[in-house]
């Protein structure tokens, strides 16, 4: 696991809210009641934070609110579309964003799909995908798997290989199309965005029960920490180079 996930999985809402809840139990029971009661309260109310939907969406807006969806009109742009993986809940939507545009292209379009589960060497998910664009009419030469890459850097680089500066379609949730996007172009990649997925509500009135806790919305916020965390660590790798 690289140090960049470690640090991810420490610095999202669900797990620092898990911790300061945890330490402050302990606290407690070592007759430091200040300092424990402190932490809890602060656990509590950061739960409570990050599980309403306005927050939510707050944190999701600067990461979904550039692109919007690939328009009929623009698929004649590229011959190709690119699906990154993003686990199987994902990988759904981005599966089906990949074959709608498949069809507008009446066919002609070429699918790679680009990823692999840094916890196996086997391809499942790329596989399983493979096979879903299959059993809905697309021709098996024309899906290209890239199994190698484990995350978005890897992922980039990995398709710059195989397109050049070709113009492409990409594929990915809107949430993570940002990110993509600028690690893409800084590669002079020509990447014509193609986001699904999105997580945050558009266009609507926040009502009561939006602010009832959701279990939905702390998985959003911790989608968002992990897009924020991912850009400010590329950048500063790019930095220091």
């Amino acid at each position: 696991m690289s140090f960049l996930k470690i640090v991810q999985g420490f610095l999202l809402p669900s797990a620092f809210v898990a911790l300061f809840v945890i330490i402050g139990f302990i606290l407690l029971q070592k007759k430091k009641k200040k300092w424990g009661k402190g932490l809890i309260i602060a656990g509590l109310l950061s739960y409570y934070l990050f599980s309403i939907t306005p927050v939510s969406d707050f944190i999701l807006m600067p990461l979904e609110e550039k692109y919007s969806t690939l328009k009929k009109e623009d698929i004649e742009k590229a011959d190709k579309a690119v699906l990154l993986l993003g686990g199987r809940e994902s990988n759904v939507l981005r599966g089906n964003e990949a074959l709608r545009i498949w069809h507008l292209s009446g066919g002609e379009i070429e699918l790679i799909i680009s990823g692999a589960d840094p916890r196996t060497t086997v391809p499942e998910e790329a596989r399983a995908l493979r096979n879903f664009f299959i059993h809905r009419g697309v021709e098996a030469d024309d899906i290209t798997i890239e199994g190698e890459s484990r995350n978005t850097r890897e992922n980039v680089l990995k398709i710059k290989e195989m397109v050049g500066e070709e113009p492409f379609f990409l594929v990915t949730s809107g949430y993570h199309m940002e990110r993509s996007m600028r690690e893409f172009r800084r590669i002079d990649a020509n990447p014509i965005p193609a986001p699904t997925d999105f997580k945050r509500r558009r266009n609507a009135e926040y009502g009561f029960l939006d602010f009832v806790p959701d279990a939905q919305n702390l998985r959003n916020s911790d989608l968002a920490f992990h897009e924020h965390i991912g850009t400010f660590y590329y950048r500063l790798i790019f930095l220091l180079r």
